[in-house]
């Protein structure tokens, strides 16, 4: 008969909390600032989608006295999440945790915050697969992705590069704010940015001249916000190391360079729609119950003579609402 095992039935708290500590505390990423994080008891299910055709048609009609009152209704469908887990390990062994100097002493904390970054880039790399892709939105003007190039627009889906001073990236922004409130009647309210992205619009001559007169005349992400009428602008800085293990290092970018206009809401409900939603597991012991932060073990492996301290989360990123969103590609060279 199997019985339960120490990590099964306590989970190191103090430990738990420290991950969570690391994960509020860096503002690099934005997988967990920019859609609604849902914690889900169960790590499978599904939930209701609206239809879009039906919330934005109007069946009301003038009522004449003793006339029967116009029925309308409308359609709901279905979707499904599942929640993958994503985990990661680290052994300290027992000549290791003797021989450490003070200086090295907290080789728990250590393994911890090393795990927690480790889930943290593949949670930013999995959102940037998800949500920052060709071929995912169409609430833009052009039903597609706009892509930038670098000689003057020529369809309906080019836009000139933002790194050239001769380009228009507030009126480019504009427009496509505009596109996706015509088709869904939700005004986007997030500018989503790669690093290189962000550096170029800081810089071009256009926005510093509508902001010169501003306290500092310094461009910021609120400011840029607040130009653009949007409640939030986000910028991916996270880095990661594409090369192979053991062989030269390779970093870059997780979020290239590209940018993503959405909607997203103030806070998640039913009949609120919202161009992505998380999904988060929380129904295993130690799991931070806002699903935020990631869910610590630690338990001894007496045959190794370690610790074993693990870190794992179980989420899923879902794109609810391909019409709420416009992705521009190739937004700078």
């Amino acid at each position: 008969m199997a019985n339960p095992t120490v990590s099964d039935v306590h989970v190191s708290a103090a430990l738990s909390d420290l991950s969570v500590a690391y994960f509020n505390g860096d503002k690099n990423t934005i997988y967990d600032r920019v859609f609604p994080v849902i914690p889900v008891r169960k790590q499978g299910d599904k939930f209701y989608v609206y239809e879009r055709k039906d919330t934005l048609r109007s069946d009301a009609k003038y009522r004449a006295p003793g006339a029967e009152v116009e029925i309308s209704g409308w359609r709901v469908s279905t979707d499904t999440y599942f929640a993958e887990r994503v985990a990661l390990g680290h052994d300290i062994d027992d000549p290791t945790r003797a021989n450490a100097d003070p200086a090295l002493a907290n080789l728990d904390a250590d393994a911890v915050q090393y795990i927690t970054e480790s889930i943290r880039i593949k949670n930013e790399t999995d959102w940037v697969s998800t949500f920052f892709a060709t071929g995912v939105w169409d609430g833009a003007s052009s039903s597609t992705d706009m892509t930038g190039q670098a000689a003057p627009a020529s369809t309906t889906s080019n836009f000139r590069q933002w790194n050239d001073a001769a380009s228009t990236p507030i009126e480019d922004i504009r427009g496509e704010i505009m596109s996706v409130a015509e088709k869904t009647g939700r005004k986007p309210t997030c500018l989503c940015l790669g690093a290189e992205v962000w550096r170029h619009l800081a810089d071009h001559p256009d926005i510093l001249d509508r902001i010169k007169y501003t306290e500092r005349g310094v461009v910021t992400e609120d400011l840029l916000g607040s130009l653009l009428g949007l409640d939030s602008v986000l910028v991916s800085y996270q880095t990661s190391n594409e090369g192979a293990e053991g062989g030269t290092a390779s970093y870059d970018f997780v979020a290239s360079k590209a940018a993503l206009l959405c909607f997203v809401p103030k806070s998640p409900g039913l009949r609120t729609p919202s161009a992505g939603y998380t999904f988060v597991w929380t129904g295993m012991a130690g799991t931070p119950a806002d699903g935020r932060g990631i869910r610590i073990k630690r338990y001894r492996l007496e045959r190794n003579e370690s610790d074993r301290i693990e870190g794992e989360q179980y989420r899923d990123y879902k794109v609810v609402g391909a019409s709420l969103g416009a992705f521009f590609t190739s937004a700078v060279v």
